[in-house]
This record gives structure tokens, sequence and C-alpha cells, in this order.
């Protein structure tokens, strides 16, 4: 699924883009700057809510390049296939990618429980669905979020947001870009 024959990989992060239920477009910004800072590969949480939003990304980076999981919004019959998580292994740092559930406060304490992570092996857990960006460690995990890029309503989105993520075998870095 992703190659290593880099020392070091430089990942977009993006989720809950809602195309076009609140917006018609991931922002130009965001394409441009992925392509300008020539991202290996895409993580997309989920509720891309269009098959056509999908298919926009894999048209510009290449379906190899976009690694995604189905959002609780991802109802596109042609998204059904996307699963609801993908287990990765980088430079030896165990990855959960997944959307989440519930509401957004506490979201870290209900992933914690409901998926049993303190008795897990992830080092690593990329989630969207609140549309806040998060970069905490918690239990030894860190927990990821890119936020969205929809834009700010004051009620589901208060911040416009993507994400890198930098990682290598001696670190692992995590942007949050505000838009």
């Amino acid at each position: 699924m992703i190659r290593m024959d880099k020392e070091e990989l430089l990942i977009g992060v993006l989720s809950d883009t809602h195309i076009p239920d609140r917006t018609d477009k991931i922002p130009e910004i965001v394409i441009i700057d992925f392509k300008e800072k020539n991202v290996d590969y895409i993580f997309h949480l989920g509720d891309y809510t269009s098959y056509e939003s999908y298919k926009k990304l894999t048209d510009t980076f290449g379906e190899g390049k976009i690694i995604s999981v189905r959002g609780n919004m991802d109802f596109d019959s042609k998204l059904k296939n996307l699963p609801e998580k993908i287990e990765l292994e980088l430079f030896g740092y165990k990855i959960l990618l997944l959307h989440g559930m519930g509401g957004p406060n506490m979201i870290i304490k209900r992933l914690i429980k409901k998926l049993d992570l303190l008795n897990s092996d992830y080092n690593i857990v990329i989630f969207g669905h609140t549309h806040r960006p998060v970069n905490e460690k918690q239990n030894g995990i860190l927990f990821l979020n890119p936020g969205t890029t929809t834009p700010i309503d004051n009620k589901f989105t208060v911040i416009s947001s993507f994400g890198y993520l930098r990682i290598s075998k001696q670190r692992i870095e995590f942007e949050v870009v505000n838009l």
C-alpha cells in the first residue's frame, strides 16, 4: 500500500471535506500546497460525502497516493467500499486510521474506550469526525486530527484546517495548517 523506499514521508492529511453538502470543492489552496510540497501520500479520514470529491483527489494525485477510510456521512454507493479503518506500520510506528464516532467532546477518551486502545500496540491514531484539529499524546498514543476544510459556520466548523504528517524512524511531526 505505502512504499517505504524513502527515509522520510510527507503525508497530506484531510478529513470531513463534505462535498457538496457544506462546500463545492476542496479549497484550491490545499491542492496547490500538496502539489508544491510534493506530498508522498494523502490520508483522507472520511466524510467525503460524494464520490466526485474522492475522484478529484485520485485524478489529481493518483489512486495509489490516496489512502482513505469511510466516514459516517459517506452514503454514496461508490464510497461504501472504503474501509472503516486502516492499520499501517510506517518506520516501525503502528498507525490506525479511522473516522471517529460520537460528539466532538471527549472523543479521545471515547476512542480509547471503544477501541480498547490501552491494550493495543498503536503508536499513532489519526482520526477525523470532530471538525477540530488535534495533536495530543495520551497514554503513550499520539492522537492526530487535521480538522476540516469546510467553511467556518460557528456550528460544525469553528476553524478550517488540514494537516501534514512528516514521519521517519527518527521523528513524527504533525502540522495543522489553518485556512
